[in-house]
């Protein structure tokens, strides 16, 4: 088997070979020199004209139609890469972070008190043969990345599955614990009774047991 392999990659290699000088005779007839830099000079104009094309064409589907470009332009506006899922389509992949040793409590937590979860465009995936949008699943927070991390959703699903946030997660402040609504005691108003300062001195009335005292110093002088 071994032996079987190393004859295909020595054929393939001869038949690079063969066509690269098959290029350089044909460079040589039409007027080039027979110099390494203009052949290779000569080599990169081909490449830049007739085999970048080529390579371009990877990515594109039987119909002509380059997917994972449409899908980097559908998701390139600004805050346009963060979108909205409901909780039953992001839960199978928690579940699988869970069996991989991935901590999703406080996402779990978080996504739950707001009614759906928050996922991060990344790019044009094949998953299990279909084509798919893949998006970061950032357990540990929106501003960091999750590179492998990812939830997949076909790209024939897509419109009907997710919700634009036009926005970040931080921004929207979605990833903060809830606050407990305090009830303030409401005070209550004493109606205080203020008792008047004002007090009525009472004329004290002193009677004069002594009479007129002139009328006793009279009775002094007089001799009985």
């Amino acid at each position: 088997m071994t032996n079987l392999n190393n004859q295909s990659i020595n054929s393939n290699e001869e038949t690079v070979m063969t066509t690269i000088q098959q290029l350089f005779n044909e460079f040589i007839q039409s007027g080039g020199e027979p110099k390494v830099t203009s052949f290779k000079r000569h080599l990169d104009k081909l490449i830049n004209s007739d085999i970048k094309q080529l390579c371009s064409r990877s990515g594109k589907t039987a119909d002509g139609n380059d997917w994972r470009s449409e899908l980097k332009d559908k998701f390139g506006g600004r805050g346009a890469k963060w979108v909205f899922v409901s909780l039953e389509n992001i839960r199978p992949t928690l579940d699988r972070f869970v069996t991989e040793g991935i901590d999703i409590e406080a996402y779990d937590n978080f996504t739950k008190d707001h009614g759906q979860a928050w996922i991060r465009f990344s790019g044009g995936r094949i998953e299990n043969g279909v084509q798919c949008a893949a998006f970061e699943v950032r357990t540990d927070g929106s501003t960091i990345d999750h590179p492998k991390q990812l939830h997949y959703i076909p790209v024939n699903e897509l419109d009907e599955t997710i919700t634009f946030m036009n926005s970040t997660p931080h921004s929207m402040k979605v990833e903060e614990t809830k606050k407990e609504e305090v009830t303030e005691p409401q005070e209550v108003e004493v109606e205080e009774v203020v008792m008047s300062e004002e007090i009525q001195e009472s004329e004290e009335v002193y009677e004069d047991v002594m009479g007129d005292i002139e009328s006793l110093m009279e009775m002094e002088d007089m001799d009985f």
